[in-house]
């Protein structure tokens, strides 16, 4: 007999992942998150072992994005 998956959508996987709802909508784009089960007009539904085996491996550390130039940090404001 197989364990039925354990499902949930953008608001299960912020509160799995301890991010916001938001947040977890940024993560889904990623082209390494897991792809949703299914989809219907209430949204998309994933699998949340998936999600959770990758939220394991995520370094959330990472913020992406270009690195700053060295020298080119927050600029002072003289008065």
């Amino acid at each position: 007999m197989t364990t039925p998956a354990r499902t949930g959508g953008l608001t299960e996987i912020g509160e799995l992942l301890g991010v916001s709802r938001q947040r977890a909508f940024t993560l889904a784009k990623r082209a390494d998150f897991p792809a949703p089960i299914a989809a219907s007009r209430a949204g998309r539904v994933w699998d949340l072992s998936e999600v959770e085996e990758w939220g394991n491996a995520w370094d959330r550390h990472n913020k992406g994005g270009r690195p700053r130039r060295s020298g080119q940090g927050p600029k002072e404001i003289n008065s």
